[in-house]
């Protein structure tokens, strides 16, 4: 079963890479982004738990899936510690 959640999690993450490139390369799409992002985020949580007979290769898979997902949490968090500690002025 842990090898179908590491096919699929790979597939989601290679299909959203894939979105970003075309992003990048064609022209901006509002609905690439955001199906890049959720693709991210699911492969990150379709990636199985650690066990420990996995193989050195599913610890590699794991840190470049994870890559863009914490990628993505540290900016949201960002954003919202920006927000939190902002009074009610905007100051330049």
């Amino acid at each position: 079963m842990n090898h179908l959640r590491v096919f699929l999690s790979i597939t989601l993450f290679i299909i959203s890479a894939y979105f970003l490139i075309d992003i990048v390369i064609y022209s901006f799409d509002w609905l690439l982004l955001l199906l890049s992002i959720i693709g991210f985020c699911t492969a990150h949580y379709l990636w199985p738990a650690k066990h420990n007979d996995e193989q050195t290769w599913y610890d590699i898979f794991e840190i470049v899936i994870e890559l863009p997902f914490r990628a993505i949490a540290m900016f949201f968090r960002g954003i919202g510690k920006f927000f939190k500690n902002s009074d009610s002025s905007f100051d330049i």
